[in-house]
């Protein structure tokens, strides 16, 4: 009886510290900021490829959506910016 009421007790501490230390921290804007450059450029890259990489694709725009809103970007601004990386070189050189 005793050692059952020692075990809920140290689980009930233990949910009272999970809920003061949440898993997951605030991000830093620079961090967010810089993980949205890399997956453009990633979003780039697969856009380059030829590669069946329409999932891929999908996966890498839509966080690059949501992360354009976390930094408090328009959507008219984000789409923008991935149709700017989207683009293909031209072979020209043109």
């Amino acid at each position: 009886m005793a050692s059952e009421q020692a075990a809920n007790s140290l689980d009930i501490a233990a949910q009272v510290e999970k809920y003061n230390t949440p898993p997951e921290r605030m991000r830093h804007v620079q961090e967010v900021s810089a993980r949205y450059k890399l997956r453009l450029n990633q979003y780039k890259d697969l856009n380059l490829s030829y590669s069946d990489n329409r999932d891929q694709r999908l996966m890498v725009y839509t966080e690059i959506k949501v992360l354009g809103w976390v930094l408090g970007k328009r959507e008219k601004d984000i789409l923008k910016e991935i149709n700017e990386f989207a683009k293909l070189p031209n072979p020209l050189g043109m």
